[in-house]
């Protein structure tokens, strides 16, 4: 079946998204979703939400971001990205719950600030804040991302069971733009030793390139 990612190349989660596709080895289409708060027609058809991304798979449609990395690992039947065991598959799930329920509210304030974001526009909809205020804002952010940070694999670098999974997959590409930001992200060492591994990965790397991640 035929596999098309309605997505925007600015966008984190369609990033991780097509870097799943990417991993997984699989052939896809993209059709690029505007940002315009009113979404398509055709893209409402398929996710009634409007949220980006969504994924077409013959007949059938699937949303949120995360869903899909979960749905694509077990079409492929990638038990190494996200193994059946329910202990193990309950820790990955733990880091994508508190990936996209503690993380990324914490650091919407600077990213906001960053790249300019517009809800419902979304990146670059306005001007970049000046560098120091972007840092005041990650500043602010740091006690929860190092709270945060202590769910994950001490020893690292991956998030969890040792080795690159899903939940690696779901973080990277906040994390490239963390390490291109004007932010001193050695002030949570455990994120910063988790994006090193993250952005080396061959995937991630091929990718940046073709969906236009701002190496800023």
């Amino acid at each position: 079946m035929s596999l098309t990612l309605h997505t925007h190349r600015f966008s984190s989660n369609g990033q991780k998204a097509q870097l799943m596709l990417d991993t997984v080895g699989l052939d896809y289409s993209v059709r690029e979703v505007p940002f315009e708060a009113e979404r398509a027609d055709w893209h409402v058809a398929v996710n009634p939400m409007g949220g980006i991304p969504a994924l077409v798979d013959g007949d059938f449609h699937l949303a949120e971001s995360n869903t899909i990395l979960r749905y694509l690992a077990d079409r492929e039947g990638r038990e190494d990205l996200y193994p059946r065991d329910p202990q193990q598959r309950a820790s990955i799930d733990w880091v994508l719950d508190l990936w996209a329920l503690v993380v990324r509210p914490a650091l919407f304030s600077y990213e906001s600030a960053q790249y300019g974001i517009v809800i419902g526009l979304g990146a670059f909809a306005k001007d970049a804040a000046p560098e120091a205020e972007v840092q005041e804002k990650f500043d602010k952010a740091v006690p929860k991302l190092n709270q945060a940070m202590q769910v994950l694999d001490p020893v690292g670098p991956w998030a969890c069971l040792g080795h690159h999974t899903i939940a690696d997959i779901a973080a990277t590409p906040v994390l490239h733009r963390l390490v291109h930001a004007p932010v001193d992200l050695s002030q949570v060492p455990r994120m910063q030793t988790w994006a090193e591994a993250c952005l080396a990965t061959p995937e991630w790397q091929a990718l940046i390139p073709s969906c236009g991640v701002p190496n800023r």
